[in-house]
């Protein structure tokens, strides 16, 4: 049996979502000390020798506008998406290792990041017509359907809610409430502005709640509702994209008919998987924290589903994403804790 105190016994305690105390929250979890000596002792001499050679800040931050501009042409020069995302993890890493450590590094880290995860949506489109012959139609709207009882709950609120041909009232606030995705980037300005000392949990785990949905955009590529149904003729050609219409006719343009970015990068929901992780950081803090974050996750749910921007599938792959970063954290923590002593 684990006893209380061994680094198994914390891993099983994860499990909870309790409340955690001010350095918890700050620091993350003290898992495997054993591991993070080993590790320890060889991120000390890599930082070292990153010191020890200012040549070595000059190519990383030499590499950040290099790798920056080859990416923005990357389809005029024809180069491999393998290669595409190798060259978007030298702006995060050469941020790390060029700017000093304290806010400005944050700022120029999580702005790196940001461009990485933009890059993993991306990319799998950059040939639609490879991507088309593996793209997921049919595949969520069965599920959707069993979980609706005949139909989609997407299909049932637009149904129920919607007046076909009109702007509502109930659309522009829903649609408000789906811009508002950046809540948790603004929570982590907060963090930010007003307690570094716990950005590096906040900022790591927000990104891990993000880039862990990358894969699936590769994998499983999956076309939304509206698509399938304005482009495909499924679900009878119902589901209409209501963000879009608000937005048109709030800007007096008619809707386009390109859509930029990734149409098929609707699997999982990153709005959902951020949301549930920052859910679950206002936990640590208290119930009443918890209370609200959980709120905005199922109000964020409800919203994507009633815009047609994604399937019920779509929202608990990213709970489960979200779970799987919570879980994992105390396996992860020595090896990114590793890396970070490594270039600071």
């Amino acid at each position: 049996m684990v006893q209380a105190g061994k680094p198994g016994f914390r891993l099983c305690q994860n499990a909870p979502m309790p409340t955690r105390p001010a350095r918890y929250r700050r620091q993350g979890p003290d898992s495997f000390p054993g591991l993070q000596r080993a590790l320890g002792r060889v991120s000390r001499p890599i930082n070292g020798r990153l010191r020890a050679h200012p040549r070595w800040n000059a190519v990383a931050e030499a590499s950040v506008p290099i790798a920056v501009g080859l990416i923005a042409r990357r389809r005029r020069i024809g180069m491999h998406p393998a290669m595409t995302l190798v060259l978007g993890c030298m702006p995060p890493l050469g941020c790390a290792i060029a700017v000093p450590r304290g806010r400005r590094r944050y700022l120029a880290v999580s702005a790196a990041y940001m461009h990485l995860f933009k890059l993993g949506w991306e990319l799998p489109y950059d040939n639609p017509q490879r991507l088309r012959r593996r793209l997921w139609i049919d595949q969520p709207i069965r599920f959707d359907t069993i979980v609706g009882l005949g139909a989609t709950p997407g299909l049932r609120l637009q149904r129920a809610l919607r007046r076909r041909g009109e702007i509502t009232a109930l659309d522009r606030v829903v649609s408000v409430l789906y811009a508002s995705w950046f809540l948790p980037h603004l929570l982590l300005a907060y963090v930010f502005a007003r307690h570094p000392e716990h950005m590096p949990r906040a900022g790591a785990r927000l990104a891990a709640a993000y880039h862990l949905t990358c894969p699936f955009y590769f994998l499983t590529p999956q076309a939304p509702p509206w698509w399938a149904s304005e482009q495909a003729g499924r679900m009878g050609g119902e589901i209409e994209r209501v963000l879009r219409l608000v937005v048109c006719d709030l800007l007096g343009r008619r809707p386009p008919t390109d859509d930029p970015g990734n149409p098929w990068g609707s699997m999982p929901s990153d709005h959902i998987s951020s949301a549930t992780i920052t859910a679950m950081a206002l936990s640590e803090i208290g119930p009443l924290e918890g209370a609200i974050g959980w709120t905005y996750v199922v109000a964020a749910a409800f919203s994507i589903v009633y815009l047609g921007e994604h399937y019920i599938a779509d929202i608990l792959v990213g709970l489960l994403i979200a779970e799987a970063v919570r879980r994992g954290e105390p396996l992860a923590a020595p090896f990114v804790r590793a890396v970070a002593h490594a270039v600071e």
